[in-house]
């Protein structure tokens, strides 16, 4: 712009160069005209200047301010671009620039639908004609692309610009101001929002959202569900609606401390349905602050456990009581004898504990069959509980044994005098008969009581102390009690001596096979056919024990099982040498099995396994086993020997006529032999009774095709009857003694 100031200079000159060329006229002028012309001059040269310097600070201002709106459109922080009807760019600011990754250049002229990402160009195209036309309060969400085709989320908003071309800012066209906010952390929100709706709409969990007054606010889809009340029916009320009455004030008392203590709550909780049902519910309770620290929510999450409970008080009954007699179980016995223990000693006090054993319980399987047993069994649990009281235990031990406990008496005579008169109570009570589906059956019991502390200390020592008594009350006549005693306790020890020395006897080598010839009583002289292989035990200090003494502590600790398989392994090898050493005649050695090894899994593999390793034929092991486990363990026993007979082994019946209902069913099981034992043999020459059961034994097996052996032959007469009755085998000290395996070759005829 020209400075005026230059202007009003040369309008003086040329008004003094006028005066000069008028100078014919000048006098006319007076002098004080002159001076008025000047002084106005002078005052319009005045005004003129301070207007062109009021002109000039407008147009610096104005610059100042377009170059404001141009850094402030340049740098905003929004997006801010300027486009045609057709949505081509015409300008764009920096932040959109670096949002593109793109320069003004590459920007300018070109559409900005080629920047949006193909899956949103359908949304833009059909809503920016209207936005363009009117964009007041209207928005689009779409997706950008960068440089890295990497999506953008943004918010397009704008205002429509007017041709203004005498506007301080170019915009000499119609254009649309287009401002870009990113919206992708917003978006990234409303997502989680979004799934945080939908997991709490759709949880598995009930949950309610309360005011800090506790009044419901909002509920879900499960709370529903499991409680059947709907949103309307429960928001605006307290989850008081929901109390089932089962916890006092206490437990409400003590769950809010917490939560105001600790923030959070958690436990289980019985709760009422809309329908009137009680359940039960694992709940939490979280309280929610605001920014300030002040509660803004409580969350209850809870889920229905009311069916986890029914499964763990099903299997609590499983694990602790006695599915038969519904009497608590061995584990529980234990756990409550345990907590009787501590409380008398903490709190100075005495306990008993009964063992029973039913007397003749045997008889009644074997006679009427198991489910008369479990009959009998079921009634006498029934009998004992209504002879002590409710906070005594009476639990069924296994079997036929049961074991009671009575607590809480201050001193020994209370306890002893208390004990004795519950003892004879029972014996009187179990003495009645029991009507079992129609058959009256009448039975006994023998008892054995310890009484804590005098008795035992522990758990374990009262019980095997009180099973020592109850056999010293079945020794007495049976139908008794016996208090434990001090010679009881001196036997006791000398028991578990003998059961700790036992585990050491097979490492040590202190246990011998011995061998009982098998004779032929049908041949002329007697042969030997075979042996029976008998377990001895050679004590270091004690020297032999009786069979009698330590085979029932093998059996009830299951040391059998592993000694058994060593008797095995050892007659099978033993009995290999003697046929290798030319004796044809040997065709049997029998080895007997305790009910404990016979049923064990893998019996049939390990005897397999013990006749390949000692390279003995099958057809000369002969197993053993008793009445008693036949008849116990019916379906298994059958099992197993008929895999035993597949592999070609045999079979015999060991004390046959001891047991019961033998008849009945031995033809149901696939033996080869049966041993007549020893008690009618002793006196067959002498008892009528013995004559006639030996002969209707030897009858039985002849005519069901089996082998007889007869058990404890002393002298030549009982060996003549035998033979004379049709009894081909037998074995006993008029042949010989059982012998270990050296000292028997001397027995065998010489060979070539």
């Amino acid at each position: 712009m020209k400075n005026n100031s230059g202007d009003i200079d040369d309008l003086r000159h040329e008004a003094e160069s006028l005066i000069n060329l008028e100078s014919v006229n000048i006098d006319a002028v007076s002098p004080h005209d002159l001076q008025t012309l000047f002084h106005e001059l002078n005052v319009h040269q005045i005004e003129l200047r301070m207007q062109n310097e009021q002109l000039v600070e407008a147009q610096q201002q104005l610059i100042a301010s377009r170059n404001d709106f141009i850094t402030l459109f340049d740098l905003a922080p929004v997006g801010y671009l300027r486009l045609d009807e057709k949505g081509r760019i015409l300008q764009s600011n920096r932040t959109v620039q670096e949002m593109l990754g793109k320069n003004h250049s590459e920007l300018r002229d070109k559409f900005l639908a080629a920047f949006i990402h193909t899956d949103d160009l359908s949304i833009f195209n059909a809503r920016y004609s209207a936005f363009y036309k009117k964009p007041d309060g209207k928005h689009i969400e779409l997706r950008l692309l960068d440089r890295h085709k990497k999506p953008i989320y943004i918010e397009l908003s704008g205002r429509l610009i007017k041709n203004q071309a005498a506007a301080s800012v170019d915009f000499n066209q119609d254009c649309l101001l287009v401002n870009i906010i990113a919206i992708g952390e917003r978006k990234k929100m409303e997502a989680q929002l979004e799934l945080a709706a939908k997991v709490f709409e759709h949880s598995q969990e009930g949950i309610m959202i309360t005011a800090p007054d506790t009044t419901i606010l909002k509920i879900n889809l499960a709370f529903t569900a499991v409680t059947g009340y709907k949103p309307a029916e429960v928001i605006g009320r307290t989850p008081k609606t929901l109390s089932s009455g089962r916890q006092g004030p206490a437990f409400y008392r003590d769950m809010w401390q917490k939560i105001n203590k600790e923030g959070c709550w958690q436990g289980e909780i019985w709760n009422r349905r809309k329908n009137g049902d009680l359940y039960a519910e694992w709940l939490s309770i979280c309280r929610i602050n605001d920014k300030f620290g002040r509660v803004s929510h409580y969350i209850g999450i809870f889920s229905d456990i009311t069916l986890r409970k029914l499964n763990e008080k099903q299997i609590e009954q499983l694990a602790y009581f006695d599915t038969l007699t519904e009497l608590p179980n061995r584990a529980l016995l234990n756990d409550r004898l345990k907590q009787g223990i501590v409380q008398a000693v903490r709190h100075k006090l005495w306990l008993s504990v009964f063992f029973l054993d039913l007397d003749r319980f045997k008889i009644l399987n074997d006679t009427l069959g198991h489910f008369a047993g479990d009959l009998l069994l079921q009634n006498v649990a029934k009998r004992l509980r209504g002879c002590v009281r409710e906070s005594d235990t009476v639990a069924r031990f296994g079997g036929d044994e049961f074991v009671i406990l009575l607590t809480d008496f201050v001193d020994e005579q209370s306890a002893a005098q208390h004990s004795a008169e519950i003892a004879k109570k029972i014996l009187d009570v179990l003495s009645q008969p029991f009507d079992l589906s129609g058959n009256q059956f009448i039975t006994s019991t023998s008892i054995g009581v310890t009484l804590f502390p005098k008795d035992g200390s522990s758990v374990g020592e009262l019980i095997k102390n009180a099973d020592a008594a109850m056999y010293y009350a079945k020794a007495s006549g049976r139908n008794n009690y016996q208090l434990f005693s001090d010679s009881m306790r001196s036997e006791a020890l000398t028991r578990s001596t003998l059961e700790n020395d036992l585990h050491h006897a097979l490492p040590n080598q202190e246990l011998v096979v011995y061998y009982q010839p098998l004779i032929d009583l049908q041949t002329t002289p007697n042969q030997i056919i075979g042996f029976e292989a008998l377990l001895r035990w050679n004590h270091p200090i004690k020297g032999p024990i009786s069979p009698d003494d330590f085979i029932p502590i093998a059996e009830e600790t299951g040391m059998i099982v592993a000694i058994g398989e060593w008797v095995l392994k050892t007659a099978c090898k033993q009995f290999k040498i003697w046929r290798d050493q030319d004796q044809p005649q040997l065709t049997k050695i029998c080895v007997n099995l305790s009910a404990r090894q016979f049923l064990q899994n893998d019996l049939v593999h390990s005897i397999r396994q013990c006749l390949e390793n000692s390279e003995l034929d099958p057809e000369f092991l002969e197993i053993e086993i008793t009445e008693t486990v036949m008849m116990q363990h019916m379906s298994a026993v059958i099992r197993i020997l008929q895999q035993l007979m597949q592999i070609g082994v045999t079979v015999s019946l060991d004390d046959f006529g001891t047991g019961y209902s033998s008849l009945t069913y031995l033809k149901k099981f696939p033996i080869n032999s049966i041993k007549i034992d020893r008690s009618f043999v002793r006196d067959i020459l002498n008892d009528p009774d013995d004559k006639v059961i030996v002969h209707s034994i030897i009858s039985i097996a002849r005519h069901m095709r089996l082998n007889i052996i007869a058990e404890g032959i002393e002298n030549a007469e009982q060996a003549d009857y035998l033979m004379q009755a049709g009894c081909r085998l037998g074995q006993g000290f008029l042949y010989s003694k059982a012998l270990p395996a050296e000292q028997l070759d001397a027995l065998f005829p010489p060979t070539d």
